[in-house]
């Protein structure tokens, strides 16, 4: 177990973040941003995460901790040890990232008597959160509007309980879209490599759009399982001058930079930052609908494709491709909208407030009349 410590001062907020490798890869950058907006609002910050990588998240004061992993109902003495570790400077609020931590997170809060708070930005995270005594549950901080409907509604959970954060991104000056007079148009697609990804349909629209004597170059920037098969595919029809693969290096965000049209080829049930952050850096979005998120704005954002079937990513790619004011004018309306409703600052400043209103609930006495 590593441990990265040192001593806070009393009455201290102290927040525990649960982090677990889903939540790493789909909105590892933004969990950066974070931890430092609550490092700005002098939240003292501590990561606890099975997944190694969490330890590039800790940028100065922040804390990581790195433990075995939790496999339950079996890991009852590795959380010992861990509950162990953190007695020494207790937590006063513990935050689950995703489902896959909740569990972690609730076991953690319990033995340690802090407030539990669940953030919520998918569908498997609403339906998770059955499996938990809501009374136990402080807080929701939830990224989008349509989950927050779907607690109240379906969860009939109280707004009182419910804090709308919506993850922060850094919107750049000018849209990379089509900024770049003559060169062939630029398609990036940061999907990993999986079996429900969407890319092998991707590449087919790729073929599509060279028999329309359309041209584009499409790098996809990720890895996973999938790779060997989606490289024989790209040979296969022949499309290695117009498709090139790439392992990312550092921040994903920073891939970003310099395309003209970015691509989710998968129907999606959660947030993932890669469309977000392409909106931020001023590329023009090609995604399908994705019922747990509320920035994927038809024609306004982004492109949201009514299927999946390669064709009509082909035909998306096209239109903007033919209609380069469309397409740029999309991208400058999403770098807005990002500026309005995902500033870094704001998501800090909401999430610090929770945490600080908990911990003076928790400090406060009422005084008997």
């Amino acid at each position: 177990m590593t441990d990265h410590r040192q001593t806070e001062p009393p009455n201290a907020v102290i927040a525990a973040l649960c982090v677990d490798s889903t939540a790493l890869e789909r909105f590892g950058s933004i969990m950066r941003h974070l931890c430092v907006g609550l490092v700005d609002q002098a939240i003292h910050v501590r990561l606890l995460s099975a997944d190694p990588r969490v330890e590039k998240l800790a940028l100065g004061p922040i804390q990581t901790l790195v433990h075995q992993r939790i496999v339950w109902p079996a890991g009852k003495r590795r959380l010992d040890q861990l509950v162990e570790v953190l007695s020494h400077q207790p937590p006063t609020v513990v935050l689950g990232m995703s489902s896959a931590s909740y569990r972690t997170a609730d076991a953690i809060a319990s033995a340690l008597d802090a407030d539990l708070v669940f953030q919520v930005t998918s569908l498997a995270d609403c339906d998770a959160l059955g499996e938990f005594d809501a009374d136990r549950i402080a807080r929701y901080l939830v990224s989008s509007r349509p989950l927050v409907e779907i607690l109240e509604t379906q969860l009939e959970i109280g707004d009182e309980h419910i804090e709308l954060i919506r993850p922060g991104v850094l919107a750049r000056g000018e849209p990379t879209c089509f900024d770049v007079p003559g060169r062939v148009p630029t398609v990036l697609c940061t999907s990993q490599f999986r079996k429900d990804s969407g890319i092998d349909r991707l590449i087919q629209a790729v073929g599509l759009l060279r028999d329309r004597k359309v041209e584009v170059l499409l790098f996809l920037l990720g890895q996973g399982p999938e790779e060997a098969r989606l490289r024989r595919m790209v040979r296969a029809r022949k499309l290695s001058a117009r498709i090139a693969f790439a392992h990312p290096l550092g921040d994903p965000a920073r891939a970003l930079v310099g395309a003209d049209i970015f691509v989710r080829p998968s129907a999606d049930k959660t947030f993932f930052a890669g469309s977000l952050q392409a909106m931020a850096a001023g590329m023009a979005v090609v995604t399908l609908p994705n019922v747990a998120t509320d920035h994927l704005r038809h024609n306004e954002t982004a492109f949201v494709c009514a299927n999946s079937k390669p064709a009509t990513f082909a035909d998306a790619i096209q239109q903007l491709v033919a209609d380069r004011e469309f397409a740029r004018r999309m991208a400058v309306q999403a770098q807005e909208y990002v500026r309005t409703n995902h500033a870094m600052s704001k998501m800090g400043d909401l999430a610090s407030a929770v945490f600080r209103a908990l911990n003076l609930s928790r400090t406060t006495l009422s005084i008997a009349r």
